[in-house]
């Protein structure tokens, strides 16, 4: 062993053995955290029934099955050993454990057997003399005292739950804050004019003054699911707090997911590592020792960072100007200053110009609406000039100051419509790709970017397509062996096999994805030709398909992003005090109970599929991404495992606890035991039934990572 440690150390990849041991280390953590969540459920039972007398013959952590393969028998625990009148182990099965205690026969053939002498007894008139129960066994105990045992793992999953939270919240949880940092363009936020930079106190039901934007989103998504209800928000800005009733979109990649269109704000801070994106203007002027610089002021303008969020006036410019250098002052890790200009991005395109789309939705009171434009308006002209496009009109107009004369087309009718522009930011690019809007906040109005050609560059080689092309796909041509190590392996991935624009894959997704490729890099189109007021999806009738390979280039556009990048904002909620931990954990453990039971009461009415139901794949996914995180978010993680198995277990299916206290509560209340033919039978089927879920979410898990 300690010649390949020194071996795998000598080796060129210096980084393999720290990232092995790394790995090794964080699995264990997920599975130390996971395995102690089910260890002190199966204890809470165990100390209960030793409370009682009761002999427990097991105690495993996971199932020790008989697994074989023709002749080939696999082990049954991966450890055992007994002290005293126990045996203690773990099983090859990790999805759960147990106490066998003494009088509990898990084997249905000698219960079968038990109750053919009951009726045979009851057939022939002879007395059935009923087997005398060891005083230390399960059933020979007390109806109240069988109750106790049965519900003391829930007992105990609930109490370490709050446990868990309280350490972490001793500890100091890093997360997110629920404060607005943009509102995407078309989305129910933007629709309803709601401002970057307040901090969501209450959705629904739920208030916290200091609210984690991922329980903002899970309440959204809950809420969402009960279709076509508004959903009441709270948001407090430095002036106060602001109420708004929102109406959650579906998403385009998922219709049984809505959202209510707002975005996590960023820090000011570069991140230490990536600190700029390949290929782009940051690139160009930042070096290493800029890495972690905290931007402080921006073409003369001091970021106030008292303010909930800091950098929305500087977004707001950004994005506002996209074709103006603009001069940076850098706070460096080191304490120092320094200045730097950061020039335009230009944009990259295929060398085509893509048709407006009609007016999707609006502000709602704001400067297009008052104005009266409407949705469905068809923009063809701005102060005249009708040599526009989606992305150049964005370019535009994002920072205008002057009123502009949109013409329009409604109804076959002609339209001119005067708009003064507003004082809504822009901290979000207008191209923003979640909705596949494209929003300009200043005059209040968005709309969708098509898919038809509306010019083409010839002047730069582009050849094979022409105005009124409805592009249909794309598909990526460079080899594996050619893509640059920075790009997302996955997304080139499926832009090699080929993309069809559609609802998941927008306008939107793949100018974003053009701006990531080096130019040159060529590109397989395919197109419709023919109607040129075809609908997606539809022929045309005499459509027909035509193909052209054509080169990413740099355009004459400037783009909004120009490289920077930037971490999401975080805060820390860290008790100052014993009792203030326990207080927040009570808190925190209540929240994941109340979700779980909101969760369950969803389920059999429809508002939550099957198919969102996640399995033992998906637990240890999250458990590792949490763990990666550090032992507060762990702890977290391990407070909602808690709390979903403790509800889980008390459900009142057979075979899981709850079953059990359905029987023991009959038992209590008739005086005697229920029919052991009936629960029998109820066992066997609540058994199908987990069996029949648990294929469900691992086919869930498969899908979903595989």
């Amino acid at each position: 062993m300690i010649e390949l440690f020194q071996l795998l150390a000598a080796t060129d990849d210096a980084g393999f053995l720290s990232g092995l041991i790394g790995n090794i280390f964080l699995w264990a953590k997920v599975a130390l955290g996971i395995g102690l969540v089910i260890f002190v459920h199966e204890l809470g039972h165990f100390v209960a029934a030793k409370s009682f007398g009761v002999k427990c013959e097991k105690f495993y952590v996971g199932f020790d099955v008989p697994i074989s393969i023709g002749p080939i028998k696999f082990p049954r625990t991966l450890g055992k050993f007994t002290y005293g009148e126990t045996e203690y182990g773990i099983g090859v099965i990790p999805l759960g454990g147990y106490v066998k205690m003494l009088g509990q026969d898990d084997d249905p053939r000698k219960l079968e057997e038990e109750n053919k002498k009951i009726q045979l007894a009851e057939e022939t008139g002879e007395a059935y003399e009923e087997p005398q129960l060891d005083p230390r066994s399960f059933p020979a105990k007390p109806v109240w005292q069988r109750m106790i045992i049965i519900s003391a793992g829930v007992v105990v999953n609930v109490i370490t739950g709050i446990m868990f939270a309280a350490m972490a919240f001793g500890f100091g949880v890093a997360y997110k804050p629920a404060v607005v940092g943009g509102v995407t363009p078309g989305g129910p936020a933007w629709q309803a004019g709601i401002e970057p930079g307040g901090q969501v106190v209450s959705i629904g039901d739920f208030q916290d003054d200091k609210m984690p934007f991922r329980e903002m989103l899970g309440e959204i998504l809950t809420l969402g699911m009960k279709g076509g209800e508004s959903i009441p928000i709270s948001i407090r800005y430095d002036d106060g707090i602001r109420d708004f009733n929102l109406k959650p979109q579906s998403d385009p990649a998922d219709k049984d997911i809505r959202r209510i269109g707002v975005a996590m704000p960023n820090s000011v801070t570069l991140t230490q590592t990536d600190f700029a994106i390949p290929d782009s203007v940051a690139a160009d002027v930042l070096t290493d020792e800029d890495a972690g610089a905290t931007i402080v002021a921006f073409d003369g303008n001091e970021i106030d960072e008292d303010k909930i969020v800091p950098g929305t006036a500087f977004y707001n410019y950004m994005y506002t100007h996209p074709a103006k250098p603009i001069e940076l002052k850098l706070r460096r890790s080191d304490g120092s200053s320094h200045n730097v200009t950061l020039p335009p991005q230009m944009a990259k395109s295929l060398g085509l110009r893509h048709k407006i789309g009609p007016i999707s939705s609006l502000v709602a009171d704001g400067p297009a609406d008052v104005a009266g434009m409407k949705p469905g308006d068809v923009i063809t002209a701005v102060d005249g000039n009708e040599n526009i496009d989606a992305y150049s009109l964005a370019t535009d107009f994002a920072g205008a100051t002057s009123p502009a004369v949109f013409t329009v087309m409604r109804d076959d009718e002609s339209l001119d419509i005067e708009i003064t522009p507003g004082q809504m930011p822009q901290p979000l690019a207008p191209t923003h790709p979640m909705m596949n809007d494209i929003g300009i906040n200043v005059f209040g109005l968005a709309y969708k970017p098509e898919a038809v050609i509306a010019s083409v560059n010839n002047s730069l080689g582009v050849d094979g397509l022409q105005a009124g092309d409805r592009i249909k796909s794309v598909r990526l041509l460079m080899s594996k062996e050619d893509t640059p190590e920075y790009l997302d392996p996955r997304g080139t991935e499926e832009l090699r096999e080929g993309r069809e624009l559609s609802k998941l894959y927008s306008m939107n997704m793949l100018i974003r994805d053009l701006q990531a490729f080096p130019v040159g890099t060529e590109f397989e189109v395919h197109a419709m030709r023919g109607s040129t007021d075809s609908k997606e999806g539809d022929s045309g009738g005499g459509d027909k398909v035509v193909t052209a390979t054509l080169k990413v280039m740099q355009d004459d556009l400037p783009a909004f992003e120009r490289g920077l990048n930037f971490p999401p904002s975080e805060a820390i909620r860290q008790a100052g005090s014993p009792g203030e931990a326990l207080a927040l954990g009570l808190k925190e453990g209540k929240r994941r109970f109340q979700e779980v039971i909101r969760f369950l009461g969803m389920l059999p009415r429809g508002q939550v599929k099957l198919r969102h139901v996640g399995g033992p794949l998906a637990i240890v996914d999250i458990a590792k991404g949490e763990a990666e995180k550090g032992i507060s978010r762990q702890l977290m993680f391990l407070t909602m495992l808690s709390m979903n198995l403790a509800i889980l277990n008390f459900l009142p299916i057979p075979a899981l606890d709850g079953g059990h206290m359905v029987f023991l509560t009959y038992e209590l209340i008739a005086g005697k035991r229920a029919n052991e033919a009936l629960e029998f039978r109820l066992t066997v089927a609540g058994l199908l039934s987990l069996l029949a879920l648990m294929v469900v979410v691992f086919a869930n898990d498969v899908m979903r990572y595989f």
